[in-house]
């Protein structure tokens, strides 16, 4: 595959590692897994199924106690994303980037949750992250 670099063009100041790839940064992984099941003419709901899903991990630690400090921008707004509005608000990140196409990001979530929730038992019972506690009603005061 042909990079940018390759045709004489550098973005920003600084050289690139010796990859030119994210995983150059020090501790950043990338895993991707790919499904490929089926031949023929499509057939809606049954096949052939041609997906998959890259995950980009910024460290090797638990992201949700180790939070990454992150910014978001929207180039054209077609893409189907979750989690946008948290970093704009609060700035981190604090579970994987996961890349996949528009009708699996409801599935893949759903696994990054399931797995958030396995490493972190508490979520959900604390506010630990950028949970905002509301009040609904009238404070009460005691007599």
């Amino acid at each position: 595959m042909r990079r940018i670099r390759d045709l004489g063009i550098s973005i920003g100041e600084m050289p690139s590692g010796a990859w030119n790839a994210i995983t150059d940064v020090a501790g950043v992984r990338v895993g991707h897994a790919t499904l490929i099941s089926g031949e023929g003419a499509l057939r809606p709901g049954e096949g052939p199924v041609r997906t998959g899903v890259t995950v980009v991990l910024p460290h090797g630690g638990n992201l949700y106690q180790q939070k990454v400090i992150a910014a978001v921008h929207t180039i054209n707004g077609f893409g189907k994303v979750v989690g946008f509005e948290q970093v704009r608000e609060l700035g981190v990140i604090e579970a994987p980037i996961a890349l996949t196409n528009t009708l699996n990001v409801g599935l893949v979530l759903d696994a990054l949750v399931q797995d958030a929730i396995r490493q972190n038992p508490s979520i959900g019972v604390r506010p630990e992250s950028g949970s905002v506690i509301l009040w609904l009603g009238r404070p009460t005061t005691a007599t």
